[in-house]
C-alpha cells in the first residue's frame, strides 16, 4: 500500500510538472501562424472558468498538490491563450484585461465557503464537457482542426489518463472522479478527430492571402 501510494504520488507530481508546458505548443502555434482559425473561443473561456473552480475547490479541501497542481499551471497558460484569442480577433482591450481579471476572480473564488465551491465544481463538470464538445463540434463543422495543436491535445489525453489513475488511487471524491473521467474521454475524441482530418488543410483567411 505504501509503495502504491508513493508511486501514484510520484505520478501525480510528474503530471503537475508536465502541465507546466502542456499548452505551450498551442501558444507557439498561434504565435507562429498569427491566426486562431478553427479555435472555439467559448471552449477556452469555459475551460478557464472550470480551471479556476477546480483550483479553488482542491485548495479549500487541502487535497495533495500532486492531485490537482496541474490545474494551476494550466490556468496560467489559459490566460495567455485567451490573450492571443482576443488579440487575433481584434479585441485588444479584452486581451489586456484578461491577465488582471482572471487572477482577481480566482482569488475571490478561493475565499468562498467549501460548500459553495463544491456546487461550483459540480457545475464545472458539465461546463468542462461542454467546452470540449464545442471544440469537437467546431472541428466537425469546419472539417479540419485548424490551428488546434496536436501536441497539446495529445499531452492532454496522456495527462488526463494519468490523472484519472491518480484520482482513483488517492482521492475518495466522486465529483473529482467523474470530472477526471469525462475530461479524458472528450480529449480522446479530439485526438480521433486529428487522425480523421490529418490531411485536411484549413483555408487561408482572406487577409493572409492579400499580404
Amino acid at each position: 500500500a505504501v509503495v502504491s501510494t508513493q508511486s501514484t504520488g510520484g505520478l501525480g507530481y510528474a503530471i503537475v510538472m508536465g502541465s507546466v508546458l502542456v499548452k505551450f505548443p498551442q501558444i507557439l502555434k498561434i504565435y507562429g501562424s498569427g491566426s486562431v482559425v478553427g479555435l472555439a473561443l467559448s471552449t477556452f473561456l469555459l475551460e478557464t472558468f472550470c480551471a479556476m473552480i477546480n483550483v479553488a475547490y482542491n485548495y479549500a479541501q487541502q487535497f495533495p498538490f500532486s492531485t490537482w497542481g496541474e490545474n494551476f499551471f494550466i490556468l496560467v497558460q489559459l490566460v495567455i491563450l485567451l490573450m492571443q484569442l482576443f488579440y487575433y480577433t481584434n479585441r485588444s482591450l479584452l486581451a489586456l484585461l484578461a491577465p488582471v481579471v482572471i487572477p482577481a476572480l480566482s482569488l475571490g473564488l478561493a475565499k468562498l465557503p467549501t460548500e459553495q465551491l463544491a456546487v461550483g465544481l459540480t457545475a464545472a463538470i458539465p461546463l468542462l464537457a461542454l467546452s470540449k464538445l464545442m471544440q469537437i463540434k467546431a472541428n466537425f463543422q469546419n472539417g479540419h482542426t485548424g490551428q488546434l495543436s496536436f501536441i497539446t491535445s495529445l499531452m492532454n489525453v496522456l495527462g488526463t489518463m494519468a490523472r484519472l489513475f491518480t484520482v482513483v488511487q488517492e482521492v475518495e471524491d466522486q465529483i473529482i472522479l467523474v470530472n477526471a473521467a469525462t475530461v479524458f474521454l472528450l480529449n480522446f475524441i479530439i485526438i480521433v478527430q486529428f487522425l480523421v482530418y490529418w490531411n485536411v488543410t484549413p483555408a487561408v483567411p482572406a487577409e493572409k492571402k492579400s499580404q
